[in-house]
């Protein structure tokens, strides 16, 4: 086998894939390639040790989808919209179940994610659902992210215009939900467009998105290009122009605190992926 034909082999489908077929005597039509993607969601494989997992592919959009029954949690929002940077895909946040009314956490969203859009939606009024829409015109592939429970089939079926998606009650106590969804599904849009379902995404561990990370919190970065030292950590070291921003009070301290856990999560991955390479550049010198 040559080394192109032993790299295809390796590379496995995703929901998104576009593929060539082959015919193998015996076994019928086989995934003999799979075609270069535009686009990719990867993250750190929950199941294994420091190993990629390909999500989905060759989508234009990456819609972030949370419920406004439960309570704000930001730090996970800004992982996936790493997740939907890296992935070279256009990122924005859909908030769902509107017509059960907005509290202030919720309205202050936008606030704390600069620059990602923040579409307000309600599968039971309507609300938003031609915004929604709008991202997919032209063709375009719009794949939903977010907990089980956050409202992503609902909005599917309403965007069809029948129940192609299973849902269910969340639990009252704590608006939880199950998984509907138990597999990533790729939804033809009457009129145009495409949407890809996820199951609920409980691990959102991020792969390699250090430029990704940079550019969801390019406020930090930018700061960051003020300090007195070029590798500044903006925790102890002096001249840290963040810390600066934090103590006059133009820095929220706990977004910094999120961006610190999240590059240290980067800088420990990355290391590990050094040892292993090391590790195995040793077994085959032996």
């Amino acid at each position: 086998m040559s080394d192109s034909m032993r790299s295809q082999a390796i590379v496995a489908p995703a929901a998104g894939d576009w593929i060539r077929l082959g015919h193998e005597e015996g076994i019928g039509d086989v995934v003999a390639e799979v075609l270069p993607r535009r686009t990719a969601i990867v993250r750190r494989d929950p199941a294994e040790d420091v190993v990629e997992q390909v999500l989905v592919t060759n989508v234009d959009v990456v819609g972030v989808v949370a419920a406004v029954d439960r309570p704000r949690n930001v730090a996970r929002l800004e992982r996936f919209l790493v997740l939907a940077a890296d992935s070279g895909a256009e990122p924005v946040i859909v908030l769902t179940k509107v017509d059960l009314g907005l509290d202030d956490q919720w309205r202050e969203l936008g606030a704390l994610v600069p620059d990602v859009p923040v579409l307000h939606t309600s599968a039971v009024t309507g609300i938003g659902i031609d915004d929604v829409a709008a991202l997919i015109a032209e063709d375009r592939t719009l794949v939903l992210l977010g907990e089980s429970g956050s409202g992503k089939s609902s909005l599917v079926n309403t965007l069809v215009g029948e129940d192609v998606q299973a849902t269910k009650e969340v639990r009252a106590g704590d608006a939880k939900g199950r998984h509907t969804t138990t597999a990533r599904e790729l939804v033809v849009i009457p009129g145009g467009g495409v949407l890809i379902d996820t199951p609920g995404i409980r691990g959102v561990g991020l792969w390699d998105a250090e430029p990704a990370l940079e550019r969801v919190f390019a406020d930090i970065a930018q700061l960051g290009e003020q300090c007195r030292f070029s590798d500044c950590s903006h925790r102890v070291e002096p001249g840290c122009a963040v810390r600066q921003a934090v103590d006059a009070g133009h820095l929220d301290g706990w977004r910094l605190d999120r961006y610190l856990r999240l590059r240290a999560e980067l800088d420990e991955q990355a290391e590990q992926r050094e040892q292993r390479r090391r590790k195995a550049r040793g077994r085959r010198r032996r």
